[in-house]
């Protein structure tokens, strides 16, 4: 069997035979709340969350007004949410100060060399942002593991990403996702695990969006690497993915079975194991 790429993640390793990293994805469920987003720090650490992950960006700089009709109230909604930059250092370092494993999706240049700063172990790019070279490049050149949500991309596109990607020297690690917000279990369609699997010798693991703790130990059965959940403290907020983000009784949750089914997988290796050695005893012996 021929062994897969791994690649480091801050202090984990990301790969098979490695523990599944679960990532709880902050995002803007804060809604430009600091004080929330502190509590949502806490409660994803205390929770058991392997990592976080933050948005870092410039409302303006989010979405072209002269090719995307709804421009105007994409960067309003966003521009509510936004922190200042002293505001997300200040989160970061709470977050790091308690120990967390931080990374972020950085919707431009400056904002990537500002999570740079704030020592981000790895760059999230985003499904909607996968066409975009130029961002790609701004991520890559950092060294650092680029993570990329497979959400809408054609394999031709998501070829070039990882060529760019690797081109300039990080590595990638890809995300199954179906850019739906929320997903209904049924379209979650985990097989496209494997078609990734086959096709790129990295780490590949799923960006989940259904509401629940259902479908993160099937993604691991079927060769996830990485888990990555929207989370909130407060799924009662109608805006961004509060609806469908899991709460912190979820990621508990999540986090148990995750590793119940890395225990239930157990060794890839065809071989007699130790609790078949009485039976052993009754089988048929070759000549």
């Amino acid at each position: 069997m021929t062994e897969r790429r791994t690649v480091p993640f801050g202090p984990y390793t990301l790969g098979d035979a490695q523990p599944v990293c679960i990532v709880a994805e902050l995002g803007v469920n804060h809604l430009g709340d600091y004080d929330r987003m502190i509590d949502m720090i806490d409660a994803a650490i205390d929770s058991g969350a392997d990592a976080l992950k933050f948005q870092t960006y410039t409302a303006e700089k989010r979405y072209d007004r002269g090719t995307n009709p709804k421009a105007d109230q994409f960067i309003a909604n966003l521009a509510r949410w936004e922190f200042t930059r002293d505001q997300e250092a200040r989160l970061w370092e709470h977050a790091q100060g308690r120990g967390a494993v931080v990374f972020t999706s950085p919707f431009d240049a400056e904002s990537a060399v500002f999570a740079d700063e704030m020592g981000s172990v790895a760059y999230k790019l985003a499904a909607f942002e996968v066409v975009n070279l130029e961002l790609v490049r701004a991520l890559s050149q950092f060294g650092k593991p680029v993570v990329v949500s497979r959400g809408m991309t054609s394999l031709a596109e998501l070829d070039t990403c990882v060529d760019v990607i690797e081109s300039s020297g990080a590595d990638p690690v890809l995300l199954h996702c179906i850019s739906s917000y929320p997903v209904d279990r049924e379209n979650s369609n985990l097989r496209m695990i494997h078609t990734l699997r086959e096709r790129y010798d990295v780490p590949v693991g799923h960006s989940d969006h259904t509401r629940g703790c259902d479908i993160p130990p099937l993604a691991v059965a079927a060769g996830a690497n990485m888990i990555e959940k929207h989370f909130t403290v407060n799924p009662k907020l109608r805006e961004s993915d509060n609806p469908f983000s899991i709460t912190p009784e979820e990621l508990r949750e999540i986090c148990f079975r995750v590793r119940q089914a890395e225990s239930f997988l157990g060794d890839p290796g065809v071989e007699r194991l130790e609790t078949e050695e009485y039976m052993w005893t009754f089988r048929r012996h070759s000549a």
